[in-house]
């Protein structure tokens, strides 16, 4: 994600910011991306989790006792965890043509670090390699997701976050949602029913929420964005918290496999919670606790 940041501020002229045309953006990641105003109404939903239970309107702080097991001690148990990572997964849009889609997904669920009753899940998608402009081998994208476990996927979903190429000149932060002030996501179907869509662009893999966005950064995601036949269904692996993690080797407990066209030996084996670079990518480590993708969602019904 950030090694190719030198070739990038060439190409952009040396300037942060890059303007509208190119990089765009050097907007914080702690903002919202300025194209996301507006309202959108909620699409309403049962009261039921992916498993069809009745869950309580607010989850149990952080440690509190939990009727099922809860092996990162967050509060929510496991068997929880693993359906709600599954089922509120936005629709995640390969670029039909991208030239290296080997991959997988990485979740951490939590508690809402300030909104009780809400969900935060961050969403880590892992590539085999980079095959754009200053390619590497490994490369990870993260986005943020929002929801109320207390109705069923897709209407749960509040909010959207994607951050493309974070801590580059080509950053772009994109956001969408059911709350006040936030643009409505762009929706596709998954399994009959309506998810919001999050945009991988081409080769680079920097996630966007609007195709318009990717578009635009057109030296940084030259390839572009664009919506694929079927939404990807890629394999999920649940790594807990920081301090008690769930995963420890992607390669005996994930999807980082040669079986699963990986090629990378410098990837095999790799341990997400242990600091440092994901072959010539980011830090794992540090995205799973990244707060700029966590969203405010207290303008939600």
């Amino acid at each position: 994600m950030k090694a190719e940041s030198a070739l990038w501020f060439v190409l952009c002229g040396g300037a942060v910011g890059c303007g509208a045309v190119g990089c765009g953006g050097g907007a914080p990641t702690a903002s919202p991306d300025p194209a996301s105003t507006g309202t959108t109404s909620d699409a309403g939903g049962s009261p039921l989790d992916g498993g069809g239970r009745t869950l309580d309107s607010a989850l149990p702080e952080p440690d509190a006792a939990v009727t099922g097991t809860d092996s990162d001690h967050d509060g929510i148990d496991d068997a929880r965890e693993n359906e709600w990572m599954a089922a509120y997964l936005p629709y995640i849009s390969l670029a039909p043509g991208d030239g290296c889609k080997t991959h997988g997904v990485l979740a951490r669920v939590s508690p809402h670090p300030k909104e009780k009753g809400r969900v935060m899940l961050w969403y880590d998608i892992l590539y085999d390699a980079d095959c754009g402009a200053s390619g590497h081998a490994g490369d990870d994208e993260m986005i943020g997701v929002v929801v109320d476990p207390t109705k069923a996927a897709p209407a749960g979903i509040l909010a959207v976050r994607a951050i493309s190429h974070q801590g580059t000149p080509c950053e772009h932060v994109t956001t969408c949602g059911q709350c006040g002030g936030m643009t409505a996501c762009t929706m596709a179907s998954r399994n009959g029913k309506d998810y919001p869509v999050v945009y991988p662009s081409k080769d680079k893999h920097g996630n966007y929420v609007s195709a318009s966005t990717c578009a635009a950064s057109f030296v940084c995601d030259f390839g572009g964005c664009a919506l694929s036949a079927a939404a990807d269904a890629p394999p999920l692996v649940n790594v807990g918290e920081p301090d008690h993690p769930l995963v420890h080797d992607l390669s005996k407990d994930g999807f980082v496999t040669a079986a699963n066209g990986w090629t990378h030996a410098e990837l095999m084996g790799f341990d997400p919670w242990k600091p440092g670079k994901f072959g010539g990518a980011g830090d794992v480590s540090k995205d799973l606790v990244d707060p700029a993708f966590v969203v405010d969602t207290s303008g939600c019904p």
